[in-house]
C-alpha cells in the first residue's frame, strides 16, 4: 500500500508555465483525504515552496521543521569564496532566509552581505544555489565540486548548479522521513524530471519518471509516463486511488 508520493516541483508536478493544474490540484487533495501523506521533493527554499524537502531539511506544510541538515561552515566558505573569485552568480538559503548576488533573479531573496557577516553571525546554510548562462563554465565547476567527499553537487537545468551536505540529497531525506513514519521503502512513491531526482529513484522501488524527464532519470525509473503538460503525476495518482485499498498496480 503506498502511504507517501514525494513529488519534485518544476518539470513534474508543475506545468510548463509553473503552475498547478486545477485537475493537479484535486488529485492532491483527494489523495491527503484519503490519508497519504504527500511531500514537495523540490529544490526550492522555504519561500518559493510551501510539506517541504529539499535535500536539505523537511517541514509542514505550516512551516515547522522536523529535521535539517547544514553544509559544514569551513565548505561553505571555501566555495563561495572561489565563486566570488570566479565572478559567479549563486544564492544561498540559511536559516536566516535567502541571499543572493543577483536579486532580479532571486526575487524572493535578500542582497547578500559581506561574507564575514554571514559566518560571524553563524548563520547555518543548508544549500548553495549557483546559477549562469556560461554553461561551460558550469560544467568544469561542477566537475571541480564533485571531487570533494562533504556535499552532494546536482543540477535542476542546464544553468544551474545546487550544493548541499553529502548526506543532504532528496533520496537521503526522502528515508529519515519514511522512517519518521514508521514506513517501508515499499510504501513510497516518487516522481521527478531531473538530475537531482535520481537519489530518490535509486533509493525507492516506486518511481516515476516524467516523458519530459532527463534520459539518466528515465533509466532509473520503475516507470516513465507521459509530461508534465499532460498532468501525468494526476493521472497516475487517480489510478492508484481507483484501485482497491489504495494498492498500485505498480
Amino acid at each position: 500500500m503506498i502511504r507517501l508520493i514525494a513529488s519534485d516541483l518544476d518539470g513534474t508536478l508543475l506545468n510548463e508555465e509553473s503552475m498547478l493544474s486545477e485537475k493537479t490540484a484535486k488529485c492532491i487533495r483527494t489523495a491527503q483525504q484519503a490519508g497519504i501523506l504527500w511531500v514537495a521533493a523540490t529544490g526550492r527554499s522555504l519561500k518559493t515552496a510551501s510539506e517541504l524537502l529539499n535535500g536539505a531539511e523537511f517541514r509542514k506544510s505550516d512551516g515547522t521543521l522536523i529535521f535539517q541538515k547544514s553544509i559544514e561552515e569551513s565548505c561553505t566558505q571555501e566555495i563561495i569564496q572561489m565563486l566570488m573569485e570566479k565572478k559567479l552568480d549563486f544564492e544561498i538559503n540559511t536559516s536566516s532566509g535567502d541571499f543572493s548576488t543577483d536579486c532580479e533573479f532571486c526575487d524572493t531573496a535578500r542582497p547578500m552581505p559581506a561574507v564575514e557577516k554571514i559566518f560571524d553571525a553563524q548563520i547555518k546554510i543548508q544549500k548553495i544555489f549557483i546559477f549562469s548562462e556560461e554553461q561551460n563554465k558550469l560544467k568544469n565547476i561542477k566537475e571541480f565540486l564533485k571531487k570533494r567527499q562533504d556535499i552532494t553537487v546536482t543540477s535542476s537545468a542546464t544553468w544551474n548548479i545546487e550544493i548541499t551536505d553529502r548526506q543532504a540529497n532528496k533520496g537521503a531525506m526522502l528515508e529519515q522521513i519514511a522512517e519518521y513514519y514508521g514506513w517501508s521503502k515499499e510504501e513510497v512513491l516518487v516522481f521527478g524530471d531531473g538530475n537531482n531526482d535520481i537519489s530518490m529513484f535509486e533509493k525507492f522501488p516506486h518511481s516515476r519518471a516524467m516523458g519530459n524527464a532527463v534520459e539518466s532519470l528515465k533509466k532509473n525509473a520503475e516507470k516513465v509516463i507521459e509530461s508534465n503538460r499532460d498532468d501525468a503525476v494526476a493521472q497516475e495518482v487517480c489510478r492508484l486511488l481507483q484501485h482497491p485499498s489504495f494498492r498500485a498496480v505498480l
